[in-house]
Order: C-alpha cells, then structure tokens, then sequence
C-alpha cells in the first residue's frame, strides 16, 4: 500500500491522521505543504484543493479528517482504530 499525506504544520487533523499512522506501524510520505510551494503544488494537483488533510492511498484520494473512513481505508480493526 502506497500512502502519502498532505498536512500542514499546526493543523489538528492533519496531525490526528499522521497519530493514527505512526500508531500503526503504517508507512507514508508525510508532505507538508505550508513552506513548500512544489509540495502546495502536488497537493492541488492531487485533490484539486488546497485544505488539508489530503491522504492518498494507492492513488485515491481522500480528503479531510474522518476517523471511520481512515480506518476502513487502511483496514484497521475497529478494536485497533483508537
């Protein structure tokens, strides 16, 4: 499984998306866009929008922050997704 994350620094979901990662043990490409306009670029290209979170996995995207689709998403168990 592919993932990356476009986040920006300071903003909660982003950084609730990137917790329940590193809680896993699921490996992605963090891209933080707030200082980096090639990334800023690469995150509008992805999801035609700059809000974030944007997480693509395997080349579909998902935008913002929604607890039960990340998990269904990445299939973490209910009892794990905490």
């Amino acid at each position: 499984m592919q993932i990356k994350m476009y986040g920006r620094a300071g903003d909660p979901y982003s950084d609730m998306i990137r917790n329940i990662l590193k809680y896993h043990n699921i490996e992605f490409e963090n891209i933080e866009v707030s200082r980096d306009p090639d990334a800023f670029r690469s995150l509008m290209k992805a999801s035609g929008q700059t809000s974030t979170p944007v997480l693509v996995v395997d080349g579909k995207v998902y935008i913002g922050f929604d607890h039960e689709m990340i998990k269904n998403v990445l299939g973490i168990p209910k009892q794990q997704a905490e």
